[in-house]
């Protein structure tokens, strides 16, 4: 699905993630990478492919758009290092043709170093290009003559058909200022979103993305 801000076209994807047009940028939130193997360290059981999803998901992505930049929008690794971290080198190494920078999230808390020798372009706080701002933490106020891009939220909004039945799906949430992005990394949990005045759901499936309101 396509939406316009600012007279910019931006394509909100099946795969979490959204794809500016103009400038050939994927942007992707909260991926979480690490957090699989941290949780079964811990003795939590999770599916054995849960780790080749988020590459997967990733592989697609490029393909499909042809993307020549990608900006990750925070919590690209969750937590301390780990075995996951050499697999998004490896990953890396095969993309590097793609610009891609990092907003740095309140879970990244390996080492800058690390980053930068993945030829990832570190932003500590905000990064502003043209009229939007990336960031990771939404804004709780409007950012003047800007529109912002954030994640963090992990957010969802909740479905209900006849009778008592509910799904509780990822969304994109899109205010007058603001678009938040669904978490990007499986197993990462979601915040409920509700409607309000001037806000927009988008609700994303497997298939389809579609609008709530």
């Amino acid at each position: 699905m396509q939406i316009e801000i600012r007279g910019e076209h931006f394509q909100l994807l099946t795969q979490k993630a959204i794809f500016w047009e103009e400038t050939q940028t994927l942007l992707i939130g909260d991926l979480h990478l690490g957090k699989i193997t941290h949780f079964r360290k811990e003795g939590i059981a999770l599916p054995p492919n849960a780790i080749d999803n988020n590459f997967a998901r990733l592989n697609q992505l490029v393909q499909n758009t042809g993307a020549t930049r990608i900006i990750f929008l925070g919590d690209l690794f969750h937590s301390q290092y780990n075995a996951e971290w050499e697999l998004f080198r490896e990953w890396r190494q095969t993309h590097h043709y793609i610009e891609m920078l990092i907003v740095i999230g309140n879970h990244d808390i390996l080492p800058v170093s690390l980053f930068l020798e993945a030829d990832l372009e570190v932003h500590l706080n905000d990064y502003e290009e043209g009229d939007f701002v990336f960031t990771h933490h939404p804004k709780t106020e409007a950012v003047e003559d800007k529109f912002v891009f954030a994640g963090h939220v992990h957010p969802v909004f909740t479905t209900y058909g006849k009778g008592r039945q509910s799904v509780r799906l990822p969304c994109f949430v899109v205010d007058n200022h603001q678009a938040i992005l669904p978490s990007f990394g499986v197993f990462t949990g979601g915040f409920q979103m509700d409607l309000t005045k001037n806000r927009k759901i988008f609700i994303t499936t497997e298939t389809k993305v579609f609008s709530v309101c």
